[in-house]
Order: C-alpha cells, then structure tokens, then sequence
C-alpha cells in the first residue's frame, strides 16, 4: 500500500497526461513536483476529442464533469468524400448502454489543462514548475535523482519515482536508452482552425467528419472556439510554405467553395508517427503518454491512450508503491499491448480508409454503407473506436 508520509514524484511534463497523473497523485497524498521547460502553458489544438471510455474512466476522480462542460457533445460521426457528400453517419446512441457518456466530447487539450492546473494550485502537497526541466537522472534501487534545469543553472534532488510525460523527444525515454520501435510517415499534417462556418459551406457537415480521398483526406471537427480541419502534406512541402497564406488557399478553397483564408485563427504543421516504446520503463523511472506511445491522429486516441495510462500507472503505485519492479511490470503488461492492440490497430485502419489504401473508392464506400445498415456492426465499431473494447479488454474497465 502507498506510504503516504514517504511518498514523492517527480512528473517531467506538465501537459494535459502529465498534469492528470500529477491531480490523482496530489488528492491521494503524494507529494509531487511536476517541472515544465516552456514558461508557461501553451494552447495546443494537436488534440481535442475525448472518448467514452476515457470520460468513464475519469468520472469517479472528478475529472469528466467540468471537462464535459468545457467540451461539445457529439454523437454523430459521418464518413464522407469530397465528391459524394455523406456516405454513412455513425451514432453513439447504439451504445449507450455501454457508457455513461454515449458521445465524442470535442474539447482543447488545453482547456483540461488549464482546469488541472487550477486544481493543483489548491493542493499544497502539489508544485507545478514553469520553465524548469529535466535534463539528467540516476537512479538507485531505493530513488531517483533529478537534475533540474532552471535558470540561472541547474540542482539535484531526489524523489522515490520518476514519470516521463515529456513527450516523443522527451529525456526520460533516451535517458533510459529505451527504443522507441516504428515509423514516421512520410506526411506530415497541416492542421487548420477556422472562424468559418462552415456547415455553411458543406451541407450537411456534423460536429466531426472523416474525408476519404487518395492525396486529400481530411478529419473537420467542431471544437468549442473554432472548426477544426486537417490535411496531409507532402514531403515536397516544407513546414514554411505549408503554413503561407496562398498556398493554403491553393489546398483548401477547391475542396471547400467559399472558403476565406482569412478567418483562419490557428495554423499548425505536425510529424505524423506511428511507434510504441520497447518498454514502459525501468526502475523507478516510468513513462506516460507520448513519450511511451506515438501514433497517427485518425481516431483521436493519443491523448486519451495518455490519460488512460496516467489512471493505470496512478493505480498501480498506489497498490504497489514500495515495490517498483510489480508497479512496473503491471503497469506495462496492462498499457503496452493496448498501445498496439487497440490504438495503433485501429489509427493504421483509420489512416488506410481515409487514404484509400488497399481498397477501391467503390468498395470503400459500400463498406461505409454496409457498416451504416448492420447495426451490430456499427455498435462494435463504436465500442472499439471509443476505446471501450480496450480498456475492458486489459481489465480498466468493468
């Protein structure tokens, strides 16, 4: 059981996986250090669905209610083409004998960021640390010691576990010289934010929308400030030229008429990859989020495969806090093969779908037409896209 009088935590990391972990350590009596390079939090839109069983899993530690009320519920999901229109729309009511929350909630990574930031601040076991970051450990069987950049030099101090929610590029990870096994697609994403309105413009168009086209396959989704679009681009285009007025123009007014460029509020170039680490960590040293597990966004499960294994890590240290080797070993074994079974399996077929990869237009079609008709069908597609099928399947859920 956890000791609370002898328990701290480092988190490297204070984004909204880190900042998760740091809220249900700090309520269950941890004291915790959560250091943070940028100086203050950034407005990330690299994320804004959240899933059913994410909001489940949240609910009981008091997270999902004021998301959901920061967010906008979306039940429907459609599949379309640019030429085509509408294929197939997808409804949530199908399972809502599932969940507690039969929706996608579209909300700014950032917003839960910001409410977990707020919350920490009342906790005075709690230290958030702008513009300090990690930038070397060692570890003993007994602790860790961090040596913590912060101008104008760096100090050590020692901590009983370490948690890398840095990131892909985070320290953490090469510290421990844990590889990071997969690819890095050969596109990148341009991700647009737009004043527009757009249902204006795409009739019919519902609160979130996946585009199938070969060279121009597109993910629209409503978020609280603005519609949000994203296209892939080629290796031929640098991130400069992706992000200039005209050639956005050039990209998205043949696809949408009545397009103006410049109601554009947020513009953002991003790598796409697709890669799970060789190991959740070693000693007491763990990793969370993106910097254990990469993957496309077709699907929008990378935040929330973070904040499920902020829950599953907080759970194992709490059941097992005075023995690193158990709280590792289970929460890898529960949390790794979900990263490739369920995350990675579905944004790969996402990602083929919406490319056209391996299949006709025709036939990509009618499977959306058929999926649409067979409703049993449908509501496992939905079990297994709102990661309800994952988080049941490695025991998370009941």
């Amino acid at each position: 059981m956890l000791l609370r009088s002898e328990a701290n935590c480092l988190v490297a990391g204070a984004g909204p996986v880190g900042l998760t972990l740091a809220y249900l350590l700090g309520k269950s009596g941890v004291r915790v250090t959560v250091v943070e390079k940028e100086a203050s939090l950034q407005k990330d839109y690299r994320a804004s669905t959240f899933h059913a069983a994410t909001l489940d899993l949240l609910e009981p530690y008091g997270i999902s209610e004021p998301l959901v009320a920061m967010g906008i519920q979306c039940p429907v999901v459609q599949y379309r083409t640019w030429a085509d229109g509408v294929i197939a729309t997808l409804d949530h009511a199908l399972i809502a004998g599932e969940t507690r929350h039969p929706y996608r909630l579209q909300c700014e990574q950032f917003k839960l960021s910001e409410w977990l930031l707020q919350a920490l601040q009342a906790m005075p076991n709690v230290e958030v640390r702008h513009g300090e970051e990690l930038v070397g450990f060692t570890m003993t069987d007994e602790a860790v010691t961090a040596t913590i950049g912060a101008a104008p030099g760096t100090r050590k101090e020692t901590f009983s576990y370490l948690v890398g929610a840095d990131g892909g590029r985070g320290v953490t990870r090469r510290i421990l010289d844990i590889a990071f096994e997969g690819f890095t697609y050969p596109e990148r994403i341009l991700v647009l934010g737009t004043r527009t309105d757009l249902p204006r413009l795409i009739p019919g168009l519902a609160m979130v929308n996946y585009v199938a086209d070969p060279e121009h396959y597109a993910h629209i989704l409503r978020i609280p400030d603005m519609w949000r679009l994203s296209l892939p681009l080629t290796e031929q285009v640098d991130d400069v030229q992706a992000l200039d007025s005209d050639y956005i123009r050039s990209r998205v007014e043949p696809l949408i008429a009545g397009f103006d460029v410049r109601d554009i509020a947020v513009k953002k170039v991003y790598a796409v990859h697709q890669r799970v680490a060789a190991a959740y960590g070693k000693g007491r040293a763990l990793l969370v989020g993106d910097a254990a597990h990469l993957n496309n966004p077709k699907g929008g499960m990378g935040l929330n495969g973070g904040l499920h294994d902020a829950v599953s890590l907080f759970r194992h240290l709490s059941a097992h806090w005075g023995d690193p080797a158990t709280v590792l070993k289970q929460y890898e074994a529960q949390r790794r093969p979900e990263a490739i079974q369920a995350i990675h399996k579905h944004t790969q077929a996402n990602y083929n779908a919406l490319k056209g990869v391996g299949v006709q237009r025709a036939e990509l079609v009618e499977r959306w037409v058929a999926l649409e008709r067979d409703k049993a069908a449908q509501r496992q597609f939905l079990l297994d896209a709102s990661m309800l099928s994952s988080l049941r399947r490695c025991g998370m859920l009941e």
